[in-house]
């Protein structure tokens, strides 16, 4: 006989609450006006007790096109509608204009009023900037850097590079590995990869090496860093928020490399892009219960992830998961993606379950 487990709790655990009403907290400010250093979640936590129900406050408003854009400066009402539902009313003076000023060095600089981002600007940027994920098999096909004119071993920006000739484009990103991303299986899922400069090709007839001029460098470029197409990274502040539909999984690590995490850590999910994952998606974080053994002297149960293999011992129940936390997805690749906890009432540890918030 399986191991026994109450349905009830795995569904209540697992699956979303469809039909759930936006529930506004009793201390919602009735008039909040947005202030710089906002950001759209911290905004939707003082009026929801779910904030990735932001886009429904708005949803009787025909003037708001975009509740995700909101500025410094915009004032929000909370009214009641008709039907006795909770609606948000912003008063806006005028739409946001640029505004275009002198630096001190005589350059003429764009001091456009940007909208407020929905996660901490400064704390995900050099994870969406100077970080990608890619195959291990797609790394290791990328052309290599070989080395310089002089002798040298480490490069900076302007230097001229030879490379290894590859199928590329005139402007090329300089990648680095930095780690290898392991699920709870231990199998290479992907490896972690840093931007580490931009680059210029130059016209060559060799047809084995190609000419490198290093641009914009993030970090110190080395022989044998690698040259990828250049990506189009994500704009950070265009998440829109949604909440985790029958999607499951776990943290795996994070980037800081802590063994313990909490509000603010940055973690690596095993579930990316195949599994329907989007930048915005808000997945709640899950504690999992312990392997039980109800036999005649209790004890603890040899560990087994009651998502997948179970093991065949009638007298061992499994405690359902209980929620620790929340986190808001904002970087996705195809077999993996990136989160921010915004939310933990307890130690998290690699092996946390993600599912619906």
């Amino acid at each position: 006989m399986r191991l026994k487990l109450s349905k009830w709790l795995v569904w209540l655990c697992l699956f979303p609450a469809w039909c759930m009403a936006v529930t506004v907290k009793p201390d919602a400010p009735a008039v909040y006006t947005v202030k710089k250093g906002d950001t759209l979640w911290d905004i939707s936590s003082l009026y929801l007790e779910q904030p990735w129900q932001w886009p429904e406050l708005w949803r009787h408003n025909s003037q708001i096109k975009n509740p995700h854009l909101i500025y410094p400066g915009d004032e929000l009402r909370l009214e009641w509608g008709a039907d006795g539902q909770p609606v948000l009313v912003m008063s806006r003076t005028s739409e946001p204009k640029s505004v275009i000023k002198l630096s001190p060095s005589g350059k003429r600089v764009d001091k456009s009023l940007t909208p407020i981002p929905v996660l901490p600007w400064t704390v995900i940027q050099p994870f969406i900037e100077n970080g990608l994920v890619m195959s291990e098999e797609a790394y290791q096909a990328l052309p290599k850097l070989l080395g310089d004119y002089d002798g040298g071993i480490r490069y900076a920006t302007g230097d001229l590079v030879v490379g290894e000739y590859g199928e590329t484009e005139q402007e090329m990103m300089l990648l680095r590995q930095q780690g290898v991303i392991r699920d709870m299986q231990d199998n290479i899922i992907g490896v972690q990869v840093r931007h580490v400069a931009d680059a210029s090709l130059l016209p060559t007839e060799q047809d084995r090496l190609m000419l490198v001029n290093l641009r914009d460098a993030n970090f110190e470029a080395v022989q044998g860093d690698r040259l990828g197409s250049r990506t189009l990274l994500p704009d950070g502040q265009d998440l829109e928020l949604q909440a985790a539909e029958g999607m499951r999984g776990h943290i795996i690590g994070n980037l800081r490399e802590h063994n313990l995490m909490g509000k603010l850590d940055i973690v690596v999910l095993d579930v990316g892009e195949r599994d329907d994952i989007a930048a915005g998606t808000v997945m709640g974080i899950y504690l999992p219960g312990p392997n039980l053994d109800t036999s005649d002297k209790p004890s603890y149960a040899k560990s087994t992830d009651w998502l997948f293999g179970l093991a065949e011992d009638e007298d061992v129940v499994i405690a359902p998961p209980i929620k620790v936390g929340e986190l808001v997805v904002f970087r996705v690749f195809e077999n993996t993606s990136y989160g921010l906890i915004v939310k933990a009432s307890n130690i998290i540890k690699r092996g946390a379950l993600v599912a619906h918030p």
